[in-house]
């Protein structure tokens, strides 16, 4: 059995991921939130995508995922293209821009992983990503 301490550090550890993330967003001046660029890297990342591959993922509901997406498409970061095996649903591409908005992504990934794993070995990260996905297996059990 663990102390509480655990669920604090976690918390403490995502909160300060979060806030150093937006931060970095908001240097781009953007106007989209974390919740956006993850929609459009998972985009970026699924071919074909549509909604309810984003929802499944994020494990949101599709309204959700539609006002976040409606959100992208107005500001011209992703397109929708007709599915040819379902009429209800669209593929979602990244446009572009968005292609330049994951360029810029990429480097303050780079950034944040760099200031993340400051002063931690090889071995220790491998011990944490290990840690973690057992963590959230547990937690989808």
């Amino acid at each position: 059995m663990v102390n509480n301490t655990t669920l604090d550090n976690l918390f403490q550890l995502v909160h300060a991921l979060k806030r150093q993330l937006h931060q970095q967003i908001e240097q781009l001046n953007l106007d989209i939130t974390p919740m956006h660029v993850r929609v459009i890297k998972i985009i970026n990342n699924i071919t074909p995508c549509t909604a309810i591959d984003i929802a499944t993922v994020l494990d949101r509901d599709k309204a959700q995922i539609t006002r976040l997406l409606s959100t992208l498409i107005d500001k011209g970061f992703i397109s929708k293209a007709p599915n040819p095996q379902d009429k209800r649903s669209s593929y979602l591409c990244v446009t572009n821009s968005g292609i330049e908005i994951i360029k810029k992504l990429a480097d303050i990934d780079f950034v944040l992983q760099e200031k993340i794993t400051h002063n931690i070995s090889i071995d220790e990260i491998a011990l944490f990503q290990q840690l973690a996905k057992q963590m959230i297996h547990n937690l989808r059990e």
